[in-house]
């Protein structure tokens, strides 16, 4: 099955954000039967039902144990650790100040060996953002075919893109075209 990585700015971004694009990201792939590759999706599928009523406190104090052992979720752990969920919560990013350098590295490595096992990119730039244009220059260097979803991509963004769309839909379908 076709694998296609899903790219997109995190930058510790408010929790609903992201749960709200990369989930609608992961299941329009499923459903168009490719093999979404995200190192994001199993620790925010853990929150989808938390943000669709709102964050809650205790609802995501009661989810962190059983999140999925991911470099993001140790970042996060260690920002919680260094401060309080409450403050995380409320300045997400603060995220990366506080996570030691070794986290951030393993956030990196595993992101580019992931992008690098697939067949595909599906990169949302919804505003500039220096991780997904690393991961956009990183694909076209490994020939990994390389489709955004942005109203306004930056001009380096469209040069270097394959592909770009205003929304997901017509991204997804030009994958189907090409790898169905």
């Amino acid at each position: 099955m076709t694998r296609v990585f899903i790219a997109g700015p995190i930058d510790f971004r408010d929790l609903s954000e992201l749960v709200e694009y990369r989930l609608s990201f992961k299941h329009q792939l499923e459903d168009a039967d490719f093999t979404p590759v995200d190192q994001y999706s199993g620790a925010l599928e853990k929150f989808s039902d938390v943000t669709e009523d709102g964050t809650v406190l205790e609802d995501i104090l009661n989810n962190l144990g059983s999140l999925p052992d991911e470099p993001y979720v140790h970042a996060v752990g260690h920002a919680i650790g260094e401060t309080s969920i409450e403050e995380i919560l409320s300045n997400p990013d603060r995220v990366p100040e506080l996570a030691p350098g070794s986290v951030i590295a393993d956030i990196v490595e595993r992101d580019l060996e992931l992008l690098q096992s697939c067949d595909a990119l599906l990169a949302y730039f919804p505003s500039p953002s220096c991780g997904t244009t690393v991961e956009l220059l990183h694909a076209v260097d490994h020939d990994i075919r390389a489709l955004v979803v942005s109203d306004s991509p930056p001009m380096f963004v469209q040069h270097y893109a394959d592909e770009c769309y205003e929304t997901l839909q017509p991204a997804v379908a030009e994958l189907e075209q090409r790898f169905q």
